[in-house]
C-alpha cells in the first residue's frame, strides 16, 4: 500500500503532493471566505467592497501555500522555485516583451481588417479603469500563476520526471485552470498551453521567475487595460478601446486575442525561435 503514496525514494509520490497543495489552495480561500463574509458586486474604483474580489481569487491563497509547501515541509529556500533577489533587467526584458507580443497580435489583426481602434491615442480613458479587477487580473495572476505553475509544480515535476515532460504537463495543466472561462475553446486551450510553453522556456532560460512574471502581467495587461479585449474571456475596460469583428477564428469570438488562429501563429513562431536560441551554445 506504501508504493501507492511513496517512490522509492520514500518521498510522497508528486500527483498526491499536488493535489494536497490545491486542496490546500481551495480550503483557505473557501475559510478567508466564509469568516470575513466577503461579498463580490461593487466595482467602483475606492469603493472597499469592490476590493473583496482581491480575497475571492485564489492567487493570495496559492503564493501562500506554495511558500509554506517550499520553505516548512520540503525545507528549502525560496531561490529553489525561481524567487530568488528581484533582477530589474529580466523584469524589463520580459514586461516589453509581453507588451511587444501583444501589441503585435493586434497590428496584425488591424492590418487584416479585423481590428479597429475607437479611441484617440493622446485622450486615454483613465475613468473606466477597475483599480481592484487590475489587482486580480494583472498582477495577481502574473505573479501567483507563475509562482505555482512554473516555480512549484514544474520544479516540483522536473524532479520527478524530467525537465521536457514537467514543462509539458504544467502547461497542459495551466490551460486547464482557464477552461471554465466563457468562450473557451480548442483554439484558446492549445493557445494558453503554448504561452504556457513560453512562459516555461524564459523560465529555464533566466533560472529565475522574474522574466516570466513580467511577461504574463505585462501579456494581461495590454490586452485588457491598454486595448481594452477581452483576457481569457473577461473583457475589462482599457484605456483604449480596440474591436474585434470578423470571423471568430482570427478574432478568439468570446474569449478574446487568446482564442485567435493568429495569436497561435504568433506564439508558434516565438516559442520555436526561443528553442532555437537554446540550442545554440553562442546563446548561453
Amino acid at each position: 500500500m506504501q508504493i501507492l503514496f511513496r517512490n522509492r525514494e520514500g518521498r510522497l509520490r508528486a500527483v498526491w503532493e499536488i493535489m494536497a497543495v490545491v486542496a490546500a489552495i481551495i480550503t483557505l480561500m473557501a475559510v478567508v471566505s466564509f469568516g470575513l463574509s466577503l461579498r463580490v458586486g461593487s466595482r467602483g474604483l475606492f469603493d472597499p467592497d469592490g476590493w473583496v474580489r482581491v480575497f475571492k481569487s485564489t492567487g493570495l491563497y496559492s503564493f501562500a501555500v506554495v511558500c509554506f509547501t517550499v520553505k516548512v515541509i520540503h525545507k528549502r529556500p525560496l531561490s529553489d522555485i525561481g524567487l530568488s533577489r528581484p533582477d530589474g533587467k529580466q523584469f524589463a526584458a520580459g514586461f516589453a516583451g509581453g507588451a511587444l507580443l501583444l501589441t503585435s497580435i493586434v497590428l496584425v489583426l488591424w492590418g487584416m481588417g479585423n481590428a479597429s481602434f475607437h479611441s484617440e491615442w493622446l485622450r486615454p480613458s483613465f475613468g473606466g479603469l477597475d483599480a481592484a479587477d487590475i489587482v486580480v487580473t494583472v498582477l495577481l495572476a502574473g505573479i501567483c500563476e507563475e509562482v505555482l505553475f512554473r516555480g512549484y509544480l514544474q520544479h516540483l515535476l522536473s524532479s520527478r520526471i524530467g525537465v521536457p515532460a514537467a514543462v509539458g504537463i504544467t502547461s497542459i495543466l495551466f490551460s486547464l485552470a482557464h477552461a471554465a472561462n466563457p468562450g473557451y475553446s480548442w483554439i484558446s486551450a492549445l493557445n494558453i498551453m503554448i504561452i504556457a510553453l513560453i512562459f516555461s522556456q524564459v523560465t529555464l532560460r533566466t533560472g529565475k521567475l522574474y522574466a516570466a512574471i513580467a511577461l504574463h502581467l505585462s501579456w494581461n495587461l495590454f490586452q485588457g487595460y491598454i486595448y481594452g479585449v477581452a483576457v481569457s474571456g473577461n473583457t475589462p475596460r482599457g484605456l483604449y478601446s480596440v474591436s474585434l469583428s470578423g470571423n471568430e477564428l482570427l478574432t478568439g469570438g468570446e474569449f478574446g486575442l487568446e482564442g485567435s488562429l493568429v495569436t497561435t501563429l504568433i506564439l508558434i513562431i516565438l516559442s520555436a525561435a526561443l528553442l532555437l536560441i537554446a540550442r545554440n551554445p553562442k546563446s548561453r
